[in-house]
């Protein structure tokens, strides 16, 4: 009879502790008895932050590698289109004193002078925008994407550890519920249908879908005992070791036993900081249309340049100017 009173005593203050930690503050709860949500849930819950973490980190760097290629070919363009406004000009600099008599030919390279330097200016412009946006995701995205990477891995690894244990169990034997040299007999699939609710962060990581997270974080709660000793016991030695280690103190993993848990993720600290950093520079289809615009640009100026060149070579223009020791 103590030990069923002492039991029923430990079973209330548990529900109490869980109730309150609802009722009190802190986090967005979810938990085996109390919670704001089911404890099937939190598969849902910590895949939606390990989603949201590999769907920033994808797109970070896919924007930084389009930033990078749309730069270089850019700036390709742009020196080739230089280089040969150049020549053109000195060219006519010394064409000038040499063409008295062909004076609509001379008027007619100034044109096309004229025209190549409008193109020139007009990519220019266009480069100096993906200049800047290279500089600004230099600046802050690669450090940013070691950060979502870090944070990503915990968390995953945490998804991945956490519910093995509330698999369907293939066996009603009880032997095979147990630890057999630390492995685990016999677990079948487990799948878990996730509700909107369960994923603030799907469509968007912004500062208004954080706040959907009470206080910032997120609690997960195991004090009835729905987790097995066989893994849980395991799990907590991986992840002192390993995620709440490297996770720069976002995870707290702590008060865990042989079949209860609880675990703290600071959502708002994980997310809030990188919102900017991945902000930053032009996304991928604006550096994109930039491109095909400096592109197009580049190729109605190499018609003009092919004008200009045409033109000074009839009637040996350029063998006139040849002998002024030009280097056009």
């Amino acid at each position: 009879m103590k030990v069923v009173i002492v039991e029923l005593v430990i079973s209330l203050l548990l529900v109490v502790y869980v109730c309150g930690a609802e009722e009190d503050g802190t986090c967005r709860l979810v938990a085996d008895s109390g919670g704001h949500s089911h404890l099937n849930e939190s598969v849902c819950y910590l895949s939606c932050l390990s989603s949201a973490l590999n769907k920033l980190y994808t797109d970070g760097e896919r924007k930084m590698l389009v930033n990078e290629e749309v730069y270089a070919n850019a700036s390709r363009i742009l020196d080739d289109m230089e280089g040969k406004t150049g020549e053109s000009t000195e060219y006519l600099s010394v064409i000038s004193g040499v063409m008295e008599s062909e004076h609509d030919k001379l008027e007619k390279l100034i044109t096309y002078g004229n025209e190549m330097g409008d193109f020139v200016a007009k990519a220019g412009g266009l480069f100096a925008e993906v200049n800047e946006s290279v500089r600004e995701v230099r600046k802050v995205l690669p450090s940013a994407l070691m950060e979502a990477n870090k944070y990503y891995a915990a968390i995953a690894e945490i998804t991945r550890t956490l519910w093995d244990d509330a698999k369907a169990v293939k066996s009603d034997d009880e032997e095979v519920l147990q630890c057999r040299n630390g492995k685990i007999i016999s677990t079948g699939e487990f799948a878990v249908k996730c509700s909107a609710h369960t994923c603030p962060l799907e469509a968007n990581v912004t500062e208004s879908n954080l706040k959907m997270y009470k206080d910032g974080c997120l609690e997960i709660n195991v004090m009835g005992g729905s987790v097995s000793k066989c893994f849980n016991l395991p799990r907590n030695n991986l992840y002192i070791s390993g995620a709440r280690i490297n996770s720069s103190g976002v995870l707290e993993w702590f008060e865990n036993g042989a079949s209860f848990f609880r675990l703290i993720v600071k959502v708002q600290d994980i997310f809030a900081p990188l919102i900017a950093p991945f902000a930053a520079g032009k996304p991928p289809s604006v550096l994109l249309t930039k491109m095909t615009n400096i592109t197009s640009l580049y190729s109605q100026f190499n018609k003009v340049h092919n004008n200009f060149t045409s033109l000074l070579l009839e009637n040996n223009i350029t063998g006139n100017v040849n002998k002024t020791r030009s280097s056009f």
